[in-house]
């Protein structure tokens, strides 16, 4: 049975291990096994979910960043957690949560898990991404460790919505999404239907295509975000498989850290099905032909910060893909 993979991110303060104390408080969370991670000698965090969560088996890394440090740690850490003998009477792990330091970029802790150890568990993985309602829109636009948490989500749940002034909550979701738009966000009043939704199993492949379309009706994103920039592009008929993992290359080598997330659709000249092809970072996932989706449209989305599709157009002015938006 495949095991859901969390990765619950988020700037620091931002709410992380409230909502996992609160999931793991719910009758629910059976079969969840918990990784805490802290940037610092004293497991603070960790101690708080242990002592609000009954018979979860939870391991605390405390001993550095996830991200940089500790990947071999965490390779370890999360086969020996999938392989640790259950409880009589228990089922097997249905997912495993690790919340990530503050200042943890995903892309980084998303790489060690092509490990091989990792690799043929066939781990389902979700990033979860906290965005503190009680900070400005745009109190973060100076730290790149949040765009890279905000760029790297499939889901945004917004925390301490209470704060907010009445009626607010629709127009912080919507800020949210234009962050993020390949995200789902997750604007709940509701604290329990908040809680589960952000940790429920993992969902099906976006509509890229309807986004991008959406994307070109409204001109493109604009000024949504002082420093992220979404933009759509396609990839010309007839492109190569090597021809459009080229310009994936060229496009990571000119964005480096700047590049937050690639989601495309595509059909090359040497595969029957289209291509779904991801990234989180510079981090690409094995590109996946989509046998059950054979009419997929194409579609490419490129969420990066401190660039735009005039830059990247620029860079390879002669590519079979085009910049849209």
């Amino acid at each position: 049975m495949a095991v859901d993979l969390f990765l619950l991110c988020g700037f620091l303060g931002s709410g992380k291990t409230t909502l996992l104390v609160d999931y793991l408080r719910d009758p629910a969370s059976r079969d969840t096994g918990v990784i805490v991670n802290e940037a610092g000698e004293v497991g603070v965090d960790g101690a708080i979910v242990a002592n609000d969560s009954d018979n979860v088996p939870m391991t605390l890394m405390a001993n550095g960043c996830v991200c940089c440090s500790l990947r071999s740690d965490l390779v370890y850490t999360l086969s020996a957690l999938l392989d640790a003998p259950r409880p009589e009477g228990a089922g097997p792990l249905q997912r495993v949560i690790l919340e990530c330091s503050g200042l943890s970029r995903p892309g980084p802790i998303i790489a060690s898990l092509a490990d091989p150890e990792l690799a043929g568990r066939g781990l389902r993985l979700t990033v979860v991404c906290t965005d503190d309602c009680a900070r400005a829109p745009d109190a973060l636009a100076g730290m790149d460790e949040a765009m890279a948490q905000f760029g790297a989500a499939h889901r945004i749940v917004l925390t301490k919505t209470d704060l907010l002034p009445a009626g607010a909550l629709q127009a912080r979701a919507a800020r949210a999404a234009g962050l993020n738009p390949l995200a789902a966000v997750i604007a709940d009043p509701d604290r329990q239907r908040a809680v589960q939704s952000a940790f429920a199993p993992s969902q099906g492949v976006a509509d890229l295509a309807g986004l991008a379309a959406r994307m070109l009706t409204a001109g493109g994103q604009g000024a949504a975000h002082p420093r992220i920039r979404v933009m759509a592009a396609r990839a010309r008929a007839g492109i190569s498989w090597t021809d459009f993992s080229e310009w994936l290359d060229n496009l990571a080598g000119l964005c480096g850290e700047r590049l937050l997330r690639v989601k495309a659709v595509v059909r090359v000249s040497d595969c029957a099905e289209p291509i779904l092809i991801q990234s989180v970072g510079t981090t690409f996932s094995a590109p996946q032909r989509l046998t059950r989706q054979p009419d997929a449209p194409d579609a490419i989305i490129v969420i990066a910060r401190d660039t735009d599709a005039d830059e990247i157009r620029a860079s390879a002015p002669h590519a079979p893909v085009d910049m849209l938006a």
